[in-house]
């Protein structure tokens, strides 16, 4: 009876993150995820969302699709922020949710709902949740057969293998390939996702590499990278959830997730600057699911039921 008092009190512990989304629904209806803060003087054509605050001046949000993915609690919108907007944002269409307040500026162009203090946003939960899908990412070795062409920094492709069960095939590369020159194509068989694990843990890693094929399937994950700087016009997604990214160049056409940003440049939809036909992050992507955060009432239970068995096995004794 001991035993199942335990078991019962962990069960409520491990149900208490239960939510609707997941790793591939945030990819698919965000094109600009920043976990903590952003720091932006340039706009996201698209969805935003911000876990932290919002600072920067003349910075705009212009989007017309609104995410179908509920973050828990209703909270849903093309805008969605954990902490404050601060300064200046220009803000057109769609709906927004704001964990926090506005404290400078919020300019609604577009006629959307402009929520302030909305509670509940899962900000850590999200975090932890793309974090953890980088670091698994990260341990599928090459497909079979797949090829990564990079003696030439000017003709870097990425030749297809036969992708696996999930229809995802790996590519692990070092960042220094990314350093300059080109990427020329990247292939792949119908309907399978391209994942490019990039290894480097060095303070700084950056891209100087052009590439200027969009294509929606095609993710390269920073799973080491503190510190990301993108100089150049690069038009596939990117995984960098442990990273302050600074964004320069030409921009993305594509979907970006960092940990801080410092947006100097645009982040758009990868099929182009239209909106109407939204253009996120699109490929497979595995489960992976949220370490379980025991509640205080269910870590009061857990403990409670090991000190009411400690205190039954002295009397015994």
């Amino acid at each position: 009876m001991k035993k199942l008092l335990i078991s019962a009190a962990i069960l409520v512990a491990s149900t208490s993150m239960a939510s609707a989304y997941t790793a591939q629904s945030l990819l698919h209806e965000f094109n600009n995820i920043v976990l903590n803060n952003l720091d932006a003087s340039a706009e996201t054509e698209g969805t935003l969302y911000v876990g932290g605050n919002i600072s920067g001046s003349g910075y705009t949000v212009n989007s017309d699709h609104k995410p179908n993915g509920d973050l828990g609690g209703g909270i849903a919108g093309s805008l969605v922020v954990g902490g404050n907007v601060q300064n200046v944002l220009n803000f057109q269409f769609g709906d927004a949710q704001i964990g926090g307040a506005i404290t400078g500026t919020l300019n609604n162009n577009g006629g959307g709902t402009i929520n302030t203090g909305v509670a509940g946003i899962p900000t850590a939960a999200i975090a932890n949740l793309l974090q953890m899908l980088s670091m698994e990412l990260a341990t599928n070795p090459t497909t079979p057969g797949g090829i990564a062409n990079t003696g030439d920094p000017n003709l870097v492709s990425f030749a297809s293998g036969a992708g696996d069960a999930d229809m995802i095939q790996f590519f692990n590369i070092s960042s220094a390939v990314l350093s300059g020159g080109n990427i020329t194509d990247i292939t792949s068989p119908a309907g399978v996702t391209t994942i490019i694990n990039v290894s480097g843990a060095n303070p700084t890693v950056g891209i100087n590499a052009n590439n200027n094929s969009n294509k929606g399937d095609v993710l390269f994950n920073f799973y080491e990278a503190t510190s990301l700087t993108i100089n150049t016009t690069f038009n596939y997604s990117i995984l960098a959830p442990k990273a302050t990214v600074t964004l320069n160049g030409g921009g993305m056409f594509a979907t970006l997730v960092s940990y801080n940003l410092d947006q100097n440049a645009e982040v758009r939809p990868y099929n182009g600057t239209s909106l109407t036909d939204f253009g996120a992050f699109n490929g497979s992507l595995p489960t992976v699911e949220p370490t379980a955060t025991p509640v205080p009432g269910a870590l009061a239970l857990i403990l409670g039921g090991i000190a009411g068995i400690t205190v039954l096995a002295r009397r015994k004794a």
